[in-house]
């Protein structure tokens, strides 16, 4: 459970972003802070557009805030996380996949170079089985998997990273109700692990019964709600 003198794994503060030029430009960001602790789930719900998915692609290190400042511990080298640290799942779970790559090869990753190949290749298999993919070829490509399919291999890479922080933006969006509750009760048991995990979601019932903290997000701006 969360210490709350634990150290915070990623601390966002005053980000803002715009998004288009000129007439069409809009601040998806505004003024948006976030603080998340070891053990904690923060869940997010919104509508689409409202800057749900921008927030957390900062939060990744892959976007930048036109202001605005995230400070990632462990350690933060060039103002990005440290390698490791950061899991992210987003929406295109396939297209986050690299086509020429074997299942395996995309799940074993973000693993330790330093583990022996029976070891990544033991630590892949744990991880496909963790997500409900436990009888799937790992020398498959990601064109011969469905839409789920691809999603839980995502996951699956994440949870085998074991990061400080798991980012997952509507992480059973391509699932069915039971896989949906497997995936969930992963999430809960990363956080059981120590790991800070930020689920966005449409699902707000959902989100209220896993979540430490539920924040609503409209308009770029974050609000307390549960």
């Amino acid at each position: 459970m969360t210490d709350p003198s634990t150290e915070p794994v990623v601390v966002a503060r005053d980000l803002w972003r715009t998004h288009g030029r000129g007439p069409r430009a809009h601040d998806v960001l505004r003024g948006t802070e976030l603080t998340a602790l070891p053990g904690e789930i923060i869940g997010i719900v919104g509508r689409s557009g409202c800057g749900k998915s921008t927030l957390l692609r900062i939060l990744a290190g892959l976007e930048r805030p036109d202001r605005g400042s995230v400070f990632w511990n462990p350690g933060t080298r060039a103002g990005r996380p440290a390698p490791g640290s950061v899991a992210a799942v987003f929406q295109d779970a396939a297209g986050s996949l690299d086509p020429n790559w074997s299942i395996a090869r995309s799940v074993a990753e973000p693993l330790a170079r330093r583990l022996t190949r029976q070891a990544r290749r033991a630590a892949v298999l744990e991880a496909l089985r963790s997500v409900g993919l436990g009888d799937l070829d790992p020398s498959l490509r990601p064109a011969r998997l469905s839409g789920g399919q691809c999603q839980r291999v995502a996951l699956a890479r994440a949870f085998a990273a074991r990061p400080g922080l798991l980012l997952a933006d509507e992480p059973t969006s391509a699932l069915d109700a039971s896989a949906a509750a497997a995936i969930l009760r992963l999430l809960r048991r990363a956080a059981d692990s120590g790991t800070a995990v930020v689920l966005v979601t449409h699902d707000r019932d959902a989100a209220a019964a896993l979540t430490t903290r539920l924040l609503g997000m409209s308009d770029g701006v974050l609000t307390h709600i549960g």
